[in-house]
C-alpha cells in the first residue's frame, strides 16, 4: 500500500494535484501487476504534512485493504504535552506514591494532576477536557466512560484524609533531595463565595478586596522541589504555623536534625523558645531580622551601622550569628522610592492645605466683614465639624497611601493645618535602606558565613513555586470548593502538579537558554509547551483495526525535546 500523487492542469491553467492511497497485486488470469486505488485521500482536505505523515505511517502497516470504505481518520487526539507531562509525573514518582496508599482511587488523582498542568482550570474544565478526545486516559490505563464529575470531587475528600500518609511515601522518595534543609514559605489564595470553613478574611496578598481566602504553608527542599503543603484558616498568622510544621518534619518525616530557613514574618527564633528543649533539639534556622530588631541590635551595640559598609561582616552573639548585609543596588532603588513617594506626599497634603488655607481666608474676611457692621447673619467665619472631619480623612489618607505615618503629623483644627516633619527618623529609615541582617543558628563549621547568606537567598525558590502555582503556571485561585477536604485536595493535587512543572522548567529553562543563543531566536517556556501541544495523535480507520500515526511529522524543535526527556513516541505508535 502506498501513495501515488498524481498532477493535472485545469481550463483554467491551474495544476491540481490528486493524492491517491493505492495497492498493487497481481492480476490472477494475465499475471500482470496492477495497480488499486482504494481512497482519495484529497477529498478529505489534508494538508501537506498530514500527508507526509500519514505516507510514513502506511509504509509501515501489514496487510492488504479490500474495502475503501473503511478508511478514514476518527478522531484527532492531544498527545505530545500530556505525554511528557505523564513521563515526568512517572520518573518523580508520584505514579508510584500515590498507587501505594490503598483505598484511594490513584488513577482519579493522576487524571487530575496532569488536567491542572494541561488546563490551568476549574475540576469542572478538567472533567471537561478528558472526556474530549484525550490521549491521557490511555496512557494511564483508564476507562473513563463511566467517569462522572462528582468522582473527581468526592476523591480529592479522600485525597485529604490521607495526605499525610501520602506525603510521608513522597518524603521517603525525595529524601536525598534536602538532606535536612527545608525551605518554608506562607501565601494565601482568595475564594469566590463565602461558605468554606478554612475562609476567612486575613492578610491580602492578592489584592483581591472583600474577598475570604486561604492560607497556606509551603515546604520545599533548597531548590524549591515541593516536599510538604498545608492549608490553614484565611486568618492564620505566618509564625504561628511554624512550630506545627517542624512537629510534623520530626515526627511525619522522620528528620533528626533540621535546618529551617524562613523569612522575617516567622519569627523562628521565638517560636523555639515556646518549645522545651528536648522538642527543639537539633533544630537550626537561616532568618532575618526586622528592622525594629535590627535597631535594638545597634542601640545594643551589638551591631554598628558603619559595619554595613563592608561585603559581609558577621557577629556571633551568645551563640546566635547575625550576618550583615548589605545591597547597593536595592538601596538605591528603595532610596528613589521613598524619595518619590514622599514629593507625591507633599504635593497632595499642599494641595489639601492649599483648599483649607482658601476656605479659611474667607472665614477671616467674614469675621473682618462682621466686625465692621454686615448684617449678612449666613457668613460663614469657621469650620463645621463635617467640614474639619473631611480635611482630617484626606489628610489621614495620604499619609497611609504614600506611607509617611512615621515621619509626618499633620493637625487641622478651624486656627491651623499644622504639618510636623520628623527628619531623624526619616534619616534613620533611609540609613538602613538597602541592608539587612540575617540570623541564624547553623554552626560555621557546617556553613560559612558566605554559604548561610547563599541558603537564606534561597528562600526565592519558594516564592517562584508560589508564583508559578498562583499565575498561569497552573492557576490555583480562585477557588470555589466549600467543602474543607475538598479545599485541602484541591491545594494537595496543585502541589503534585507544581512537581511536575518544577522538574519541567529544570530542564527546559538552560536547553532554552542554549537553543536562544545557537539560534538567535527568544522562544519562551510557553511557546515549547506550545509545540508539544501541537504534536498530536490521529486514529486511522483501516479495516477493522486502528492505526495511530503522529500527525503532523515533528519538527525541529519537537525532536529535540523529545530526545531532550528520552520520550519514546515510537512506542506508542502501533497498530
Amino acid at each position: 500500500m502506498y501513495l501515488q500523487f498524481n498532477k493535472s492542469k485545469g481550463k483554467n491553467g491551474k495544476i491540481y494535484q490528486t493524492v491517491l492511497l493505492c495497492k498493487k497485486y497481481r492480476d490472477k488470469e494475465t499475471g500482470k501487476p496492477k495497480t488499486e486505488v482504494i481512497l482519495n485521500l484529497t477529498k478529505l482536505g489534508l494538508d501537506n504534512k498530514t500527508i507526509t505523515a500519514f505516507k510514513t505511517s502506511i509504509n509501515k502497516t501489514k496487510g492488504i485493504l479490500i474495502d475503501s470504505q473503511s478508511i478514514g481518520i476518527k478522531k484527532t487526539i492531544d498527545f505530545g504535552f500530556v505525554h511528557l507531562l505523564v513521563t515526568i509525573m512517572d520518573r518523580l514518582r508520584i505514579t508510584e506514591t500515590l498507587d501505594k496508599v490503598s483505598g484511594l482511587k490513584a488513577n482519579i488523582i493522576k487524571l487530575m494532576i496532569i488536567g491542572k498542568i494541561a488546563t490551568k482550570g476549574s475540576k469542572l474544565h478538567i472533567f471537561n477536557w478528558i472526556k474530549r478526545n484525550n490521549y491521557l486516559p490511555e496512557l494511564l490505563n483508564i476507562d473513563i466512560k463511566n467517569l462522572k464529575l462528582d468522582d473527581l470531587y468526592s476523591e480529592l475528600g479522600e485525597l485529604s484524609r490521607m495526605q499525610s500518609k501520602i506525603e510521608k511515601k513522597w518524603n521517603v522518595y525525595h529524601r536525598k533531595r534536602h538532606k535536612d534543609i527545608y525551605l518554608y514559605d506562607i501565601t494565601s489564595s482568595y475564594f469566590e463565595g463565602t461558605q468554606n470553613e478554612l475562609s476567612a478574611f486575613g492578610y491580602n496578598r492578592d489584592g483581591k478586596k472583600g474577598k475570604k481566602q486561604i492560607t497556606i504553608g509551603l515546604i520545599t527542599d533548597n531548590k524549591g522541589f515541593p516536599l510538604k503543603i498545608e492549608v490553614f484558616e484565611g486568618n492564620k498568622l505566618d509564625y504561628k504555623t511554624v512550630n506545627g510544621q517542624l512537629k510534623d518534619l520530626k515526627e511525619q518525616f522522620g528528620a533528626d536534625s533540621i535546618v529551617l530557613i524562613g523569612d522575617r514574618g516567622m519569627r523562628i527564633r521565638l517560636n523555639l523558645e515556646e518549645l522545651s528543649e528536648d522538642e527543639r533539639s537539633n533544630i537550626y534556622y537561616i532568618s532575618a531580622l526586622s528592622s525594629s530588631e535590627i535597631r535594638a541590635l545597634i542601640n545594643d551595640k551589638v551591631i554598628q551601622l558603619e559595619l554595613f559598609s563592608k561585603d559581609l561582616v558577621e557577629i556571633e552573639e551568645a551563640g546566635t550569628r547575625y550576618i550583615l548585609c548589605n545591597n547597593p543596588v536595592l538601596q538605591k532603588e528603595k532610596n528613589q522610592v521613598r524619595e518619590n513617594l514622599k514629593s507625591r506626599f507633599e504635593q497632595e497634603v499642599n494641595s489639601i492645605r492649599k483648599s483649607w488655607d482658601k476656605r479659611r481666608k474667607q472665614n477671616l474676611d467674614n469675621i473682618h466683614k462682621i466686625e465692621k457692621g454686615h448684617k449678612n447673619k449666613k457668613l460663614v467665619t469657621s469650620f463645621t465639624q463635617k467640614k474639619l472631619d473631611n480635611y482630617k480623612y484626606r489628610a489621614t489618607k495620604a499619609l497611609k497611601k504614600y506611607k509617611m505615618s512615621k515621619f509626618y503629623t499633620i493637625t487641622i483644627s478651624n486656627d491651623e493645618f499644622k504639618i510636623d516633619y520628623e527628619l531623624e527618623k526619616y534619616q534613620d529609615q533611609k540609613s538602613l535602606d538597602g541592608k539587612y541582617v540575617i540570623e541564624s543558628t547553623v554552626s560555621k563549621e557546617e556553613m560559612t558565613t558566605k554559604q548561610v547568606r547563599e541558603k537564606y537567598k534561597e528562600l526565592q525558590n519558594v516564592e517562584h513555586a508560589f508564583r508559578d502555582m498562583k499565575t498561569d503556571k497552573l492557576n490555583i485561585r480562585p477557588i470555589f470548593h466549600i467543602n474543607e477536604a475538598q479545599t485541602r485536595g484541591h491545594v494537595f493535587v496543585c502541589m503534585f502538579s507544581y512537581a511536575i512543572v518544577k522538574e519541567l522548567e529544570t530542564i527546559i529553562y538552560p536547553w532554552l537558554k542554549e537553543y536562544n543563543k545557537k539560534n538567535n531566536c527568544k522562544l519562551s517556556y510557553h511557546d515549547i509547551t506550545d509545540e508539544l501541544n501541537n504534536i498530536k495523535v490521529s486514529e486511522l480507520e483501516i479495516g477493522h483495526k486502528m492505526k495511530k500515526i503522529l500527525l503532523p511529522e515533528l519538527n525541529q524543535i519537537q525532536s529535540e525535546i523529545t530526545k531532550l526527556f528520552n520520550l519514546k513516541i515510537e512506542n506508542i505508535m502501533k497498530t
